[in-house]
C-alpha cells in the first residue's frame, strides 16, 4: 500500500485553507499513492471562533469528487462538522468510488494548561465522540484517532485488538507537547500494538496562540520511522509491507497476551 501524507499550515480563513488543500492533493498524486491523508483541522484552526460545516458541504462533496476522479482513498484528517445541534471534530474516509465510508469523532477533548501559560479547552466547542472505528483500506483494517487521542493507549490497544493493521492520527499537535512528546507517543502506540501508524501533523504559526510542531510521520510495527516530515509545508509518502504487522505481532505476540486489569 502506498501512502502519502500531507504536512501543511492552517489558520482561520477557511478559504485559504481549502484552496491549500486541493493544491497539496493534486501534489500529493506524484507518487502514486493509493491513501492520502490530511491533518487535523485542515480546513479550520482558530482560537478565537469556530466554523459550522455539514456532511453535505461543498468542501466534502470536492474532496469525494477528488478521490473518484484520482481512484484514492481519502483521509480528511477532521473538520468541524456540525450535526443533531453538536459540533464535532470529525475524520471522514472516502474510497475510490467518491462515497464516505466510515467516519470518526474524536473522542478526547484537548482540554490542557501548561506551565508556560498555554492553555486549551477544546469542549468549548465539540462535543466528544463515543465509538471505536475501524474500516478497510485495500482489504487492510484502519483504525481511527484523532491527535490528542494519542495520549490514550488503551484506544489504541482496543483497535489492534479488533484487527486494525494501520491507526490513523491526524493532528494539530502543538510545538511545545510534540517537542516533548510526539515521537516517543508515536513509536510507543506502533510497538506496544505492532501496528502502522500514519500520523500527518500541522507544522508552523496558525494564530497568534497556537505554534503546531509538524514532523509529520509514517511508523512501522517495529517501531521504524518509513518517512519524516521536516520543517515546512510538504509530503511524505511511503510503501506499506502490511506483512510486517503479522510478522511483528507474532514475534512479540502483546496482542494475545494482554490481560485488563480494570
Amino acid at each position: 500500500m502506498k501512502v502519502a501524507l500531507i504536512q501543511i499550515t492552517v489558520g482561520s480563513n477557511f478559504d485559504e485553507n481549502f484552496e491549500k488543500s486541493k493544491k497539496f492533493l493534486q501534489d500529493s498524486l506524484n507518487s502514486s499513492p493509493d491513501f492520502i491523508l490530511l491533518p487535523e483541522c485542515f480546513l479550520f484552526l482558530s482560537s478565537k471562533s469556530k466554523i459550522l460545516i455539514e456532511m453535505y458541504h461543498e468542501s466534502v462533496e470536492y474532496f469525494k469528487n477528488f478521490s473518484k476522479i484520482n481512484n484514492v482513498y481519502l483521509l480528511l484528517g477532521s473538520i468541524p462538522i456540525t450535526e443533531n445541534d453538536k459540533l464535532f471534530n470529525r475524520s471522514i474516509l472516502i474510497n475510490p468510488d467518491g462515497d464516505i465510508i466510515s467516519i470518526y469523532d474524536k473522542i478526547h477533548m484537548f482540554d490542557i494548561t501548561l506551565k508556560n501559560g498555554e492553555s486549551y479547552k477544546e469542549s468549548d466547542f465539540y462535543s466528544p465522540g463515543s465509538e471505536l472505528k475501524i474500516t478497510k483500506v485495500l482489504g487492510h483494517s484502519v483504525g481511527h484517532t484523532i491527535c490528542y487521542d494519542l495520549r490514550y493507549p488503551k484506544l489504541y490497544r482496543a483497535l489492534a485488538k479488533k484487527g486494525s493493521q494501520i491507526i490513523v492520527v491526524p493532528s494539530a499537535f502543538t510545538h511545545t507537547t510534540g517537542k516533548a512528546h510526539w515521537h516517543s507517543l508515536i513509536k510507543a502506540r506502533a510497538i506496544e500494538n505492532g501496528v502502522f501508524i500514519l500520523a500527518p501533523n500541522q507544522w508552523g504559526v496558525n494564530n497568534e496562540k497556537r505554534v503546531t510542531y509538524g514532523h509529520t510521520l509514517i511508523v512501522d510495527p517495529w517501531g521504524e520511522t518509513l518517512a519524516e516530515a521536516e520543517d515546512g509545508e510538504m509530503i511524505i509518502a511511503a510503501d506499506l509491507d502490511l506483512n510486517r504487522v503479522r510478522e511483528c505481532q507474532n514475534a512479540i505476540p502483546v496482542l494475545d497476551n494482554d490481560r485488563n486489569f480494570d
